[in-house]
């Protein structure tokens, strides 16, 4: 949508919220009742849902009417049912969607870091975030559909981390930017953990979709994904029971990374860019279980393992007092052969 068809296209839509922009409102019902929640139409293909109670993250996605996201059995859930509980409190919580934010000072495997217990992937997706505003702005002549908002994680004589996110979804391309700004407000250096579980699920995610990546290097988790390791890039027709497996994905050349999901049969992939200076390492979740069928592919500041690991291996960053980072990803779908080729391409073979 351009500024400068707005004038023009009014002689035929009185109202242009019928063509494109974003729907505020609140679930009255069951284990999501008040839930603050913003629904986005690009207008052309992308419809989306981001849950102000949950971290600005994102629940579902809908590209040219097909869910993109994998979107669990356990559907959305309030954050104040969150009980952390080791592993199992954010398991049930899990609805996984598009987008699931992990932190802000832990992420990864529930663990104990010096007499701290952890639990698992941290209590940012149970967060509400605060200062929250959707508005449309204008880049040029596209109109862009922002969401803005910040979310705390802070305790008394301990940490006081502010994450400060901006969702763009434009209007001319199928494009969602997410850029989020993490400052210490406190006084004491302070660890910082993020993960990005982008989730997707079928119908993109199908028997014979593939992935690719500019990793210079893949490696398994453990001695299962290790197992399937030949064949990691290749999804299956879902198994009853089966393990997940988790591979890394390191060594990308540069700043400009991607990792792809494609479904040739659908003609259809899913490409998600991230700032791998920021974001080294990329975890692809490949969870071919029945009734949990998902792929996550999901940048790191400091892999999955959890704190004390990314603590023992150099990979844990500490953010001295006042200081602040920003960390950016990009997600396009597209349905474009000779798009998705040159992604293929540019891929590590």
């Amino acid at each position: 949508m351009k500024k400068s068809q707005e004038h023009d296209l009014r002689r035929k839509a009185g109202n242009l919220d019928s063509l494109y922009g974003f729907k505020d409102y609140t679930f009255n019902d069951g284990p999501e009742k008040g839930m603050r929640a913003f629904d986005l139409d690009n207008g052309k293909n992308t419809r989306l849902t981001v849950l102000a109670d949950r971290g600005l993250d994102i629940p579902s996605f809908y590209y040219k009417g097909k869910n993109i996201a994998f979107q669990s059995k356990t559907g959305l859930r309030s954050p104040f049912l969150y009980q952390e509980e080791g592993a199992r409190g954010f398991l049930k919580q899990f609805y996984a969607g598009l987008l699931t934010t992990c932190g802000l000072t832990y992420a990864g495997a529930a663990a104990v870091d010096k007499g701290q217990a952890l639990g698992l992937h941290g209590p940012f997706s149970n967060t509400p975030a605060g200062k929250v505003a959707a508005r449309t702005v204008y880049d040029g002549d596209e109109a862009v559909i922002e969401i803005t908002g910040q979310v705390r994680q802070a305790q008394v004589f301990e940490e006081n981390l502010v994450l400060k996110r901006v969702l763009r979804l434009h209007t001319e391309t199928d494009a969602l930017e997410i850029e989020d700004t993490v400052e210490n407000q406190g006084f004491d250096e302070t660890p910082l953990m993020l993960v990005y579980h982008v989730n997707f699920g079928y119908p993109l995610l199908d028997e014979g979709a593939r992935v690719y990546s500019t990793a210079g290097l893949v490696s398994p988790r453990d001695e299962i994904a290790k197992s399937g390791y030949k064949d990691h890039a290749v999804i299956e027709a879902p198994g009853v029971q089966r393990p997940e497996e988790c591979f890394f994905h390191t060594r990308h050349p540069g700043k400009e990374a991607f990792a792809m999901l494609h479904n040739e049969n659908l003609g259809m992939a899913a490409v998600l860019h991230f700032d791998a200076n920021a974001l080294p390492l990329l975890c692809q979740w490949k969870c071919m279980r029945a009734g949990d069928y998902a792929l996550g592919l999901e940048p790191t500041t400091s892999g999955v393992m959890g704190r004390p690991a990314a603590r023992e291996d150099g990979s844990l960053v500490l953010l001295k007092a006042g200081e602040s980072r920003v960390f950016s990803m990009m997600l396009t779908l597209t349905d474009n052969s000779k798009t998705i080729r040159e992604h293929i391409s540019r891929a590590t073979k």
